[in-house]
């Protein structure tokens, strides 16, 4: 609706501060999974870069930019919703090794990340509405796992 329309500027605005803060999350978090788990850190880090710049393609493709690739920006965006899944599952184990967040926030990331991956094969196989419930886990995830970043924010200092 933004992009397109009348506030274009707007949704890419909003679009590409979203792969901005996107990177940030990846730079931010890894030297703190690093302190335990490096390989995590550095496979967390490089799927966030690696989604960042998949979504700002698919946008540039709607505008019209990239219009000779030849896939759809939706294809780019499952895929870094793909890789965004799979690319979390290492930090979720870590935040189950380590015990840093409540045993069952860091289950309901791991299956939410599992569940975003689900809901990209049903999105792409043509199964709108099953692709939707299937983004709920990884959505509650996320928003609880963010408010507890912020509240406890001290404890996910690197030392």
């Amino acid at each position: 609706m933004l992009l397109g329309g009348d506030l274009n500027w707007l949704g890419q605005l909003m679009c590409f501060s979203n792969s901005a803060v996107v990177i940030a999350i990846g730079v931010l978090m890894r030297p703190v999974i690093a302190t335990t788990a490096p390989r995590s850190a550095d496979i967390y880090r490089a799927a966030r870069i690696t989604e960042a710049v998949l979504l700002a393609i698919s946008v540039l493709i709607v505008q019209g930019s990239l219009s000779t690739l030849p896939f759809s920006s939706d294809v780019f965006y499952r895929v870094a919703m793909v890789v965004l899944g799979l690319g979390s599952i290492p930090m979720c184990l870590w935040l189950l090794s380590t015990k840093i967040v409540p045993t069952m926030l860091g289950a309901l990331g791991l299956a939410g990340y599992l569940c975003l991956v689900a809901a990209m094969i049903a999105s792409a196989s043509g199964s709108g509405t099953a692709s939707l419930a299937l983004l709920l886990p990884g959505t509650a995830f996320e928003v609880i796992f963010g408010v507890t970043l912020v509240l406890r924010r001290r404890q996910f200092e690197p030392t």
